[in-house]
C-alpha cells in the first residue's frame, strides 16, 4: 500500500526555536550557494548571491532608549535571495517536491530547508532559469504554501541567464520578533553561518546583503578576520576532527573565545570556552599587544553523519 504524507504536518513537526528565527533565510542563502558552486566549480570567483532585506512600510514602535542618531527600524517582512546558480533544473525541482529528499545529501542537505520556509514564512515564490540538456535556457516559476504546497505558474521571460530568484515572504511575527534587525547584525549572522565558504580553498562567490545600505561579506571577512592559524587535525576514537583557529579583531561582536560546532558547511551551534580552557579568556594579545579574540570552527565527517536533520541543537553524536 503506498503512503502518503501530509505536507502541514511535515510543518508542523519541524521543530525551529524561536532563537533561530533566520535559519530559514540561512538555508536560503546556502542553497544559493551550492547551485552557484554547481555552476561555476573552481570559477567560483564569477558567481553573485544578493540578499535584499523587505521591511513593512509601517514603522513599528520602539520602546528601547533612543541613542544618537538612533531611529526604530521597520518590521522586516521577507527577504528575497538572488544568485546565478545553475537554477532550478528539473531534478533539482524534483527534489523540492519530494519531502525528505537525498537529492544533495552528500553535501549534508537533509531535505528540510524548505520546511523551515514555512514554519517561518507565510509563503515562498521562486523565479528560476536552467540550461537543459540541449544547452537552451528554460525558466520555470512556482509558489510554495502550507495551504496549497507548490504551485507551478506560467514563468516569466526576464531571465538572460541562468539563477534564481526566492522571495521569503510574510515573515511570521513570533519569529520577526526575535530576529536581529539591522543590515548589520543580519550581515554578521550570515557571515558566521557561512563562513565555511569564505575560508575554503577558492574563497566563496560576491556575496552582498542590501538594505537601504549594502554589507558586502567578502569584505567582512577583511575586517572580521585579524590573522588565520595553522589547521589543525585531531583524533577521537578513530574519528577525524578538522579545526580551522582564527584570531578575531577585538571590534567583533563578542569578546568570549568560541567553539563552533559545524556540520554541511554549516554552522550548527556555539559554545562558550571561558573557563573550560586553562589561560583562554576574553580578550588577548599577540606579540606586539594587538588585542583579538579566539575562535574555532570543527568539522568532522562523522559530525555531518550525527547531526540533527533541522540543525538546530546539538548533535546526537555518541562516543
Amino acid at each position: 500500500m503506498a503512503l502518503t504524507t501530509s505536507l502541514a504536518g511535515r510543518v508542523r513537526n519541524t521543530s525551529l526555536p524561536k532563537s533561530h528565527s533566520l535559519l530559514p533565510l540561512l538555508e536560503a542563502i546556502v542553497n544559493s550557494l551550492q547551485a552557484i558552486d554547481a555552476c561555476f566549480g573552481p570559477n567560483i570567483g564569477q558567481g553573485r548571491l544578493r540578499v535584499t532585506i523587505e521591511r513593512s512600510g509601517q514603522e513599528e514602535f520602539d520602546f528601547n532608549p533612543a541613542g544618537p542618531g538612533r531611529s526604530p527600524l521597520k518590521p522586516i517582512v521577507g527577504f528575497f535571495v538572488e544568485d546565478n546558480g545553475v537554477g532550478f533544473t528539473p531534478d533539482h525541482m524534483g527534489s523540492f517536491e519530494t519531502l525528505d529528499s537525498d537529492h544533495k545529501a552528500d553535501l549534508g542537505c537533509r531535505g528540510v530547508g524548505r520546511l523551515l520556509w514555512l514554519k517561518a514564512f507565510d509563503r515562498i515564490s521562486v523565479r528560476s532559469a536552467y540550461k537543459n540538456d540541449d544547452g537552451k535556457l528554460c525558466a520555470r516559476q512556482f509558489r510554495f504554501s502550507v495551504a496549497r504546497e507548490v504551485e507551478h505558474l506560467e514563468p516569466a521571460g526576464d531571465f538572460a541567464d541562468t539563477g534564481t530568484v526566492v522571495h521569503l515572504d510574510g515573515f511570521r511575527r513570533s519569529f520577526q520578533r526575535n530576529a536581529p534587525k539591522s543590515v548589520d547584525a543580519i550581515a554578521k549572522e550570515v557571515f558566521e553561518h557561512c563562513i565555511w565558504y569564505f575560508l575554503r580553498p577558492g574563497g566563496a562567490p560576491e556575496v552582498v546583503i542590501v538594505d537601504d545600505g549594502e554589507v558586502s561579506l567578502n569584505k567582512l571577512m577583511e575586517e572580521f578576520v585579524f590573522s588565520d592559524l595553522p589547521a589543525t587535525t585531531v583524533v577521537v576514537k578513530g574519528k577525524k576532527f578538522d579545526m580551522v583557529n582564527l584570531c578575531l579583531k577585538s571590534s567583533t561582536r563578542s569578546l568570549t573565545p568560541r567553539l563552533y560546532w559545524c556540520a554541511a558547511n554549516r554552522v550548527v551551534f556555539e559554545e562558550n570556552l571561558t573557563g573550560k580552557i586553562p589561560g583562554l579568556y576574553g580578550r588577548l594579545k599577540d606579540d606586539t599587544s594587538t588585542e583579538f579574540t579566539y575562535v574555532c570552527y570543527l568539522s568532522s565527517d562523522y559530525l555531518d553523519a550525527h547531526v540533527r536533520a533541522d540543525r538546530t541543537e546539538p548533535f546526537r553524536a555518541t562516543f
